[in-house]
């Protein structure tokens, strides 16, 4: 299992679409309690719905502490100064497994085979962990709305689309990555999961 922080990482990567980078995020700062507070974004998430509340105080520890809540599609965590790999295992673990909304729907850009440098083509898939996705609508290629990393690789006309393929369907478990296109950061798929 990848490591909190690399899993945290994977988590901004597979919410950043161009958009949602620029106007929502992920922060963390120290109390003077101490501890640590974490302000997590939902908005434009699949957790952007999410009713959460939690507590926890050791009465035995004054430092083992945490509480976690959502207000205003924002989760905010605080916790004692040792508690930051159990708030973040409980994002990562119970949260997000348990708490995505299945309806809604991350763009990500498949790989096309037939055309180097890559040729991607939009589907959609819903969050199942902070970086696999299950492929839900798989529209059919559109030369309008393929993704390719520089326009000047473009060596192709609408009529020739029929070279590509790709060998995804519906229900396929994905891992993904951020990916620069010509115009701007894509989702894409890196490998089936």
């Amino acid at each position: 299992m990848a490591d909190l922080l690399t899993r945290i990482q994977n988590w901004y990567k597979t919410n950043c679409d161009g958009d949602w980078e620029h106007s929502y995020g992920f922060s963390i700062t120290t109390l003077d309690n101490p501890g640590w507070t974490v302000r997590i974004d939902l908005e434009d998430t699949a957790l952007e719905k999410l009713d959460f509340s939690r507590s926890y105080q050791n009465e035995e520890k004054e430092q083992d502490w945490f509480f976690i809540k959502t207000e205003k599609k924002v989760l905010d965590i605080n916790c004692g100064p040792s508690n930051l790999n159990q708030v973040f295992s409980i994002f990562l673990d119970e949260i997000i497994s348990d708490y995505s909304d299945g309806n809604f729907l991350y763009e990500i850009y498949l790989p096309m085979q037939g055309h180097e440098p890559i040729v991607w083509t939009p589907a959609k898939g819903k969050m199942l962990s902070e970086c696999t996705l299950e492929l839900v609508e798989i529209p059919s290629v559109k030369y309008s709305e393929i993704k390719i990393n520089d326009l000047n690789s473009i060596d192709f006309t609408e009529d020739e689309m029929h070279i590509f393929s790709h060998d995804f369907k519906v229900g396929d478990l994905v891992f993904t990555e951020l990916e620069d296109m010509f115009d701007g950061v894509k989702l894409v798929v890196r490998a089936n999961a």
